[in-house]
């Protein structure tokens, strides 16, 4: 039997009728149904999204919490390092000197040519040179110990070199006595020590001759110098343990003292010096000549003269207006004086000379940081040549070696330097 066509929508009409209603309900119950289950998933997710934004903002609110007791724990701890923790010496006002104009001196350049260099081998750097019998001498810091810090004098002449002696601790200086002695300056934890190492015994044993002054320990001793008389010359940088405190201190409790070996006694020639950091002994005419840093300055005393204070009565002012803080002094066999300059001239620290506040924020500083207010540029002057008749500055000496002038000392036409920090002594031919 055979559905025509007109049938065929016939039957599809009956079951529209019969079967729609119920199919309507069905598809109108899932998608109600559908809606719903949306609806719960999307409510759901507002109650999730709420949670984890309440949990959000409770952290946050824990962070800044957090940072502010940081940050105010931060500003305190800043303060106090800065401003409020107890430092061995409170800053001095003072005035700054005025700079010295253009000297007119000859001008001279340390060599970077390695066959002008006399190289120390693992030496970390030098903190004084003599010369005597036609040999260079020169103290250096010993680099192959690792916990503890020594210092070994090194003989050279430029071709081989030999450690004459070792001391525990830094030798910030040393010098001969007519009869060959030596004499040095120590500088350990414990303070400053004068020893004398006998010539029959070079290597063998040093002895221990000054450790302190009226019951008090020594400061930094810097530098030593011996008279022909056998009087041994020595100055105290003051109680800090670096001269860069003295520097921005400037509470001037540097000083020079003789020991007489014969008496076993001790004198002070001059106090009030800001920052003793080099000495020079003219035979001729008896003259003493120290380095103050804070004041860059020069003073000059006699050598006989004692408790004098600088800028006192007795104690004048040679050379002032210094372009650098001076340190080692030498002189040769004309009198010309030779300074060698430890840092640079820093405007800041001269431009608040009378602020103890600043000055006192600077000296809780870190060393490195403190050493930033004071580098010595590589072109910078590293030391200068004056004649001590007439005053005229005969020689300025510059050069690319980094690092501040710790030493020098003129041999014939040559002086040879020592520069923080390198592994060898430098020298101009002049």
């Amino acid at each position: 039997m055979r559905i025509g066509f007109v049938e065929l929508l016939l039957i599809l009409l009956i079951a529209s009728l019969t079967i729609g209603p119920s199919a309507a309900l069905w598809v109108d119950r899932w998608l109600r149904r559908a809606n719903r289950a949306s609806a719960a998933a999307a409510r759901r997710r507002a109650v999730q999204e709420a949670q984890r934004a309440a949990e959000r903002e409770e952290v946050l609110q824990r962070f800044q919490k957090l940072s502010i007791v940081f940050t105010l724990a931060a500003v305190a701890a800043l303060v106090w390092a800065l401003v409020l923790r107890p430092i061995e010496a409170s800053p001095k006002a003072y005035t700054a000197p005025d700079h010295r104009q253009a000297s007119g001196a000859a001008q001279a350049a340390l060599s970077t040519d390695r066959r002008e260099i006399w190289d120390l081998g693992g030496y970390q750097g030098v903190d004084c040179i003599r010369t005597r019998d036609g040999l260079v001498y020169a103290a250096a810091w010993n680099g192959s110990s690792l916990k503890k810090r020594t210092s070994d004098l090194v003989r050279t002449d430029g071709g081989n070199a030999a450690v004459i002696l070792s001391v525990e601790g830094e030798l910030t200086g040393f010098a001969f006595d007519a009869a060959g002695d030596l004499w040095l300056t120590v500088l350990t934890p414990a303070g400053g020590t004068l020893c004398r190492a006998r010539h029959d015994s070079w290597g063998a044993s040093v002895e221990q001759v000054v450790t302190q002054i009226d019951g008090a320990p020594l400061g930094a001793l810097s530098a030593v110098e011996v008279g022909a008389d056998g009087k041994v010359y020595f100055a105290v940088v003051g109680q800090e343990s670096a001269l860069r405190t003295e520097l921005l201190a400037h509470t001037g409790t540097g000083a020079v003292y003789v020991y007489d070996p014969a008496a076993r006694t001790v004198e002070q020639v001059l106090g009030g010096i800001a920052g003793a950091s080099g000495l020079a002994l003219d035979e001729r005419t008896q003259t003493l000549y120290i380095s103050d840093l804070g004041s860059r300055c020069i003073w000059s005393a006699a050598a006989s003269a004692r408790s004098l204070t600088a800028g006192g009565k007795g104690c004048q002012s040679s050379f002032s207006g210094l372009p650098g803080y001076p340190g080692a002094l030498a002189l040769d066999e004309d009198s010309t004086l030779y300074i060698s300059y430890r840092w640079a001239t820093s405007s800041w620290l001269e431009r608040h000379a009378g602020s103890t506040f600043l000055r006192g924020v600077a000296l809780r500083l870190s060393e490195s940081m403190q050493e930033n207010l004071f580098s010595l540029p590589a072109d910078g002057i590293r030391a200068e040549a004056v004649s001590t008749a007439s005053g005229s500055w005969l020689w300025s000496f510059s050069g690319k070696p980094q690092g501040s002038s710790s030493a020098l000392c003129p041999v014939e036409n040559r002086v040879y330097f020592g520069i923080a920090g390198e592994k060898a002594l430098y020298f101009v031919k002049i």
